[in-house]
C-alpha cells in the first residue's frame, strides 16, 4: 500500500507551483502536519494523493486547504480522480433503508410518498423532496430488506476481527533469538494490515480471515458484493461458532499431522481441515472464477476435524479475473439446505443429510490466493422464510414486478399509484391494493425507461456515494465545504447535503479496477 503522506509531501510539491501561481504562498516548514486530526484526501488521476480539507468548487475547479499552504490552494477538477470525506467515512449516515433505483444506476435512498402516472415523489434527508419522472426510474424498494435484519455493514473499522492462525510450534532452542540488522531492519517498511477498512469496504492484503458476528438466525439470507483482483479463490464461512472443541492430549505421528493441518496458511489452503480448526462448526463457500463448492466442517467425538464436501448437480460460475459481483447465501438449519444466488442469479443448491453442522452466528471472509486481493462491502444479513425460489432474478419487458417481502411471492401488472401508504396495482383480472410495508422491491417494465442521452453524457460530472448505500451523479454548478449545487438528468437542480456523503468521484469507469481503491 502507498504510504499517503509520503505521497501527500510529492503531490504538495507539484501543486505548490500552482498556488504561487495564484498569489497563494507555502508556508517553510513540511513537517508539522497534524496526523491526529481527521482529513479528507484527494487522489489525482496520476496516482499522487494530497491531504487537507475539501473547501468547494465551481467553473472546473477545486479549492482546497493544506496544513502547510498559508491560503487554499485552487486546482483542476480536470486533474482529480477521487475525493474522499473523513477517510471515506461520512459524518452522518442515512437513516431511511428504502431507495429508488434509476436506469443509469444512481440509487436515491428516501421514502416514497407519492406515485402517479407521470412522476414519483421522494422525501430525502440528503435533497429534501425530490420529484423523479417515471421513465427514470428502474427500480422501487420500499422494504429492500426483505426480512429482520440481523447485520448491515460495515460501517466502521473495529466491527470485525482478524483470525489469527493457530499458534506455531515452539522452536527447539526457545531462548535463542535470531541475529538482526540493525540497519536493514531501519530500512524495512511496516508489515501490511492484513485486512484494512477503508471508504466502507474491508480490503485484503494477505490470507488471514476477518469474521464478525451477525446474529443470524436458523433461516437467514446472506448478501455481500465481494471484488477480487488477480485470480479469484475466495472462501466464506457462515454460521461459524468460531470455536474448537479441546482435545485429548496426542503424541506421535497423529499430533503432527493436527499440527500441520491447523498451521497451514489461511488455514484452508493446503489441508481443508484447516477450515474447521478455524472457523468451527460452520460451512465454508469457497468461490472460484468458474466455480463454488461449500465444505461441512464438523469435529469427532475426540476432537477432531471432520470435513466433508456437499455435493451437487452443479454450480458454475463465470467471473473475470478481475471483476466484483454480488452474492447471496440461503441457508435453512431447520431443514438443512443452503443456496447459492450471483447477480441475482440462481447458481446452486445443497443439502446437508447428516444433520445441519453450522450452529455459531459468524461470517468470516479470507483469500486463498497468496497474490490476490479481495475487497468485501454491503454486507447484510436477514430473516427468511426458507422458501428458495429465485424471484429477484425477475424483469419484464413490458409489465412491472412485485415482489413481497416474504422472497418468494410476485406477481406482475401495473403500478397505478400510492396512496394512504398502499400500492395500487392493476393486473390481468384484478386490481390489488398492497401496503408499502409488505413490498420488497418493484421493478418497471423495461420498455418504458428511457436511456441517459448524449448530450448529458458529454457534460463534466461528479458522482456522490452516500452512506450507508446511495450514488447521485450530477453536473456541477457549485459547492462549498457543506452543500453541492448540481444538475440531475432525472431530479433537475438539487442541493446535496455532503455531510452524507464518503466519497466524490470526478473519474469514473466500469472496470473495477476505477474504484479499487483502499488508500482513503
Amino acid at each position: 500500500m502507498r504510504n499517503s503522506h509520503l505521497a501527500d509531501y510529492c503531490s504538495l510539491l507539484r501543486v505548490a507551483s500552482v498556488a504561487l501561481v495564484s498569489g497563494f504562498s507555502l508556508s517553510s516548514s513540511l513537517c508539522g502536519q497534524n496526523l491526529e486530526q481527521p482529513e479528507d484526501l484527494l487522489r489525482f488521476r496520476n496516482g499522487d494523493s494530497l491531504h487537507g480539507a475539501f473547501l468547494g468548487l465551481g467553473d472546473g475547479e477545486l479549492r482546497w486547504r493544506h496544513s502547510e499552504a498559508a491560503e487554499p490552494i485552487t486546482l483542476k477538477t480536470d486533474k482529480i480522480r477521487r475525493l474522499s470525506f473523513h477517510g471515506g467515512r461520512a459524518r452522518e449516515s442515512l437513516r431511511s433503508p428504502s431507495f429508488v433505483q434509476l436506469s443509469n444506476g444512481d440509487r436515491i435512498p428516501g421514502t416514497l410518498v407519492s406515485l402517479g402516472p407521470e412522476r414519483l415523489e421522494v422525501d430525502t434527508e440528503f435533497a429534501g423532496r425530490v420529484s423523479i419522472p417515471r421513465e427514470f426510474v428502474s427500480q422501487i424498494a420500499p422494504a429492500p430488506h426483505g426480512g429482520h435484519v440481523q447485520y448491515i455493514g460495515p460501517f466502521s473499522d473495529g466491527e470485525w476481527k482478524i483470525i489469527p492462525l493457530p499458534d506455531a510450534p515452539a522452536t527447539d532452542n526457545p531462548e535463542e533469538k535470531p541475529k538482526e540488522n540493525n540497519e536493514e531492519v531501519e530500512e524495512q517498511d511496516p508489515p501490511e494490515a492484513p485486512w484494512v477498512f477503508s471508504g466502507g469496504a474491508y480490503y485484503s492484503n494477505g490470507q488471514l480471515p476477518i469474521a464478525v458476528d451477525t446474529n443470524a438466525g436458523d433461516r437467514t439470507r446472506i448478501r455481500f458484493t465481494l471484488a477480487w483482483r488477480n485470480r479469484l479463490n475466495a472462501a466464506i464461512a457462515f454460521h461459524a461458532t468460531m470455536e474448537r472443541p479441546k482435545q485429548d492430549d496426542k503424541k506421535g505421528e497423529d499430533q503432527e499431522q493436527d499440527d500441520k493441518a491447523k498451521q497451514a496458511p489461511n488455514a484452508g489452503s493446503k489441508f481443508k481441515e484447516g477450515f474447521a480448526y478455524t472457523y468451527g462448526h460452520s460451512y465454508v463457500l469457497t468461490i472460484y472464477s468458474n466455480y463454488a463448492q461449500i465444505y461441512r466442517c464438523d469435529f469427532t467425538e475426540d476432537g477432531n476435524a471432520d470435513i466433508d464436501r456437499l455435493s451437487n448437480s452443479s454450480a458454475n460460475l463465470r467471473l473475470d479475473e478481475a471483476g466484483e459481483a454480488d452474492f447471496e447465501i440461503r441457508c435453512d438449519r431447520t431443514a438443512g439446505t443452503i443456496a447459492l444466488f450471483a447477480n441475482g442469479r440462481f447458481v446452486s443448491q445443497w443439502a446437508d443429510r447428516q444433520g445441519y453442522a453450522g450452529s455459531g452466528s459468524h461470517l468470516a471472509f479470507a483469500s486463498q490466493n497468496s497474490s490476490a486481493r479481495l475487497r468485501i462491502s454491503d454486507v447484510l444479513v436477514t430473516g427468511w422464510n426458507g422458501m428458495m425460489d429465485s424471484a429477484q432474478s425477475m424483469e419484464a419487458e413490458d409489465r412491472d414486478v412485485i415482489l413481497l417481502t416474504n422472497g418468494t411471492d410476485r406477481f406482475s401488472g401495473k403500478l397505478e399509484s400510492l396512496q394512504n401508504g398502499q400500492f395500487l396495482i392493476k393486473g390481468t383480472y384484478a386490481e390489488m391494493k398492497v401496503p408499502a410495508e409488505e413490498i420488497q422491491e418493484i421493478r418497471l417494465a423495461a420498455s418504458d425507461r428511457i436511456e441517459e442521452d448524449e448530450e448529458w453524457a458529454s457534460r463534466q460530472r461528479l458522482r456522490l456515494l452516500l452512506k450507508p448505500h446511495g450514488r447521485v451523479t450530477v453536473s456541477p454548478i457549485k459547492a462549498n465545504a457543506d452543500t453541492l449545487r448540481g444538475h440531475h438528468a432525472a431530479l433537475g437542480e438539487i442541493n446535496l447535503k455532503l455531510r452524507y456523503a464518503g466519497l466524490m468521484e470526478f473519474s469514473f469507469g466500469s472496470s473495477i479496477l476505477d474504484s479499487w481503491d483502499d488508500d482513503y
